[in-house]
């Protein structure tokens, strides 16, 4: 816990020229301190950290992540714990990418290039996801105020490709049943750990390949263990989702041209690639924007690359916000509810935002930040933005948390999207100053970062200040979640304490436990191992806090 006292900080930051580095997040003393009731099952009790600097890299339990007394919007008063009430408790979980590594519309052969292409972790995410619902499941109640999980909301990207097969393997982890993590030729593997390329990691063999010359390790029966059908049990907490890119474009950038779908289901997979083109098509979608056709390239690198025969595979297909809300509203998915969670059954791919109540005096707005036009970025249109000001009105008697999937400064992308082509396009700029003016606002909730930031949005009424919390995704690690807690402390503020929580699997892989909890332990060290990994984590402010606002009620 930093324990520096707000003069002495400030007259370093003097001395140093560096006060502005620093939020009053450090800016603590000992009687304001954050009091939580429970650390177990949290970051607030143990973290996960790698064994060594160097190297393929192992796990261990690292020391605890300390509650942060964040006071840059209001400032914290004694003795509030004694008087704080729970008013609601949120789960964020956020970019789950839950993907089928075997869809032929991939871009693995483009890693050595983008470095973002492809992940070894990837085969392994529905048993991370798996063990993600089994720690939430776990949790008592929020750490600070002990109050119950109202409910955990998804921020998006909760599907990688936008496939048919991986909304149906997402939506099965979160209400229960039976997971089969397969696709194509039943029984015969078709993706890249198996295609006997050096450029891929090989985990049944002990050639040798580029990960394996980085440490990894060889995994005997994997391939089959990844496969294989399993139970979940699903939250069993009310569960609500956000769309993200990657849930509404194919690979979260690629409007949804004819070829997409033409190699989504089709029956051509590319493996390895040669020549120019695929430093052209790296150069493209690093740059991607909305309205990017990139089929010719594909199929340019398909005729002079490594591309082989697979099984097509309808259930690859891209899925229509009609489809994904038709599902959510199926018996088999509605899990411990609500039904739809949060979309009504008229809703289609135009209006994929709702508001939905957390708790008596709670609200929760969905926003779909999303533009299927292409592009990574995102804005919000015209109509779901007239929408926003009404429900904004009919709820100012509640306190409101909005959840997108962009966060504020990756939401740019103004073309016109396809679905509301007679829409205007607002960019997070002016979202932020829109949610201002309605002082009930108390945080922003996002993700696609797949980092973690905490950013204070202040004004000139502290009323109508509120807070901004950006969170890492499940995909890349850390591959955490984080819990959100609303108080009032019954002196004229109000606390959101968000916490870091880990899955619940073991922190050292066993390459010879091939179970469900094995698997999920082997998606955290690779995620840890990823030749693209990098520090997400944040500073200790944008991750374990309590945030102090002045009550606008």
């Amino acid at each position: 816990m930093v324990t520096l006292s707000r003069r002495r900080l400030l007259q370093a930051g003097a001395a140093t020229g560096a006060v502005a580095l620093f939020p009053t997040a450090v800016l603590l003393d000992r009687a304001t301190r954050p009091q939580v009731n429970y650390r177990a099952g949290t970051t607030l009790e143990s973290t996960v950290v790698p064994a060594s600097r160097h190297g393929y890299r192992r796990l261990r339990t690292g020391d605890p992540w300390d509650m942060v007394l964040r006071q840059d919007l209001a400032l914290a008063h004694r003795g509030r714990e004694d008087r704080r009430e729970g008013l609601a408790t949120v789960v964020q979980v956020s970019d789950l990418h839950i993907t089928d590594v075997q869809n032929p519309m991939r871009f693995e052969y483009i890693d050595r290039i983008s470095k973002t292409a492809h992940r070894p972790q990837e085969l392994l995410g529905v048993h991370g996801t798996a063990a993600l619902v089994q720690r939430i499941n776990s949790l008592p109640g929020g750490p600070a105020t002990g109050r119950p999980v109202d409910a955990v909301m998804s921020t998006g990207d909760n599907t990688d490709n936008q496939s048919g097969n991986e909304l149906e393997w997402l939506l099965t982890l979160l209400a229960g049943g039976t997971v089969v993590p397969d696709s194509g030729e039943v029984g015969a593997f078709e993706g890249v750990v198996t295609s006997g390329l050096a450029e891929y990691w090989q985990p049944e063999t002990t050639e040798r390949d580029r990960y394996k010359d980085l440490g990894f390790p060889t995994v005997p029966g994997l391939v089959a263990a990844v496969t294989r059908p399993f139970e979940t049990p699903g939250l069993n907490v009310p569960w609500l989702l956000t769309m993200g890119n990657h849930d509404v474009v194919a690979n979260g950038m690629l409007e949804n041209r004819a070829y997409v779908e033409e190699w989504s289901g089709g029956e051509r997979k590319i493996f390895s690639a040669r020549g120019d083109l695929p430093l052209l098509l790296a150069a493209r979608l690093a740059t991607v924007k909305a309205g990017d056709d990139v089929g010719e390239l594909i199929r340019g690198i398909a005729s002079s690359g490594t591309t082989r025969t697979v099984r097509a595979d309808e259930r690859r297909l891209p899925y229509s916000g009609a489809e994904y809300v038709r599902l959510l509203h199926q018996e088999r998915f509605t899990g411990a509810g609500p039904v739809g969670h949060g979309y009504s059954l008229d809703a289609g791919s135009a209006n994929l935002y709702y508001s939905h109540e957390l708790a008596p005096e709670v609200v929760a707005i969905s926003l779909d930040s999303t533009n299927q036009a292409g592009g990574i970025d995102g804005s919000i249109g015209s109509t779901q933005w007239s929408w926003l000001m009404r429900e904004l009105e009919r709820v100012r008697d509640k306190y409101v948390l909005i959840f997108t999937h962009h966060p504020s400064d990756a939401m740019g992308n103004l073309a016109s999207d396809p679905r509301t082509p007679s829409d205007g396009r607002h960019s997070g700029a002016q979202l932020l100053h829109l949610l201002h003016r309605y002082s009930n606002v108390l945080a922003w909730v996002n993700g696609h970062s797949h980092r973690n930031r905490i950013t204070a949005h202040p004004a000139v009424d502290p009323r109508r200040s509120f807070w901004e919390i950006n969170s890492v995704s499940h995909i890349d690690a850390p591959q955490q979640a984080r819990t959100i807690e609303v108080a009032r402390n019954g002196d004229g503020t109000v606390s959101l304490f968000t916490t870091m929580i880990d899955a619940d699997s073991p922190l050292e892989a066993a390459y010879d436990d091939l179970s469900l909890s094995g698997l999920a332990s082997l998606y955290r060290e690779l995620g840890y191992n990823d030749p693209a990994f990098r520090d997400r984590r944040g500073l200790n402010w944008d991750r374990n806090t309590e945030l102090i606002l002045a009550d606008p009620l």
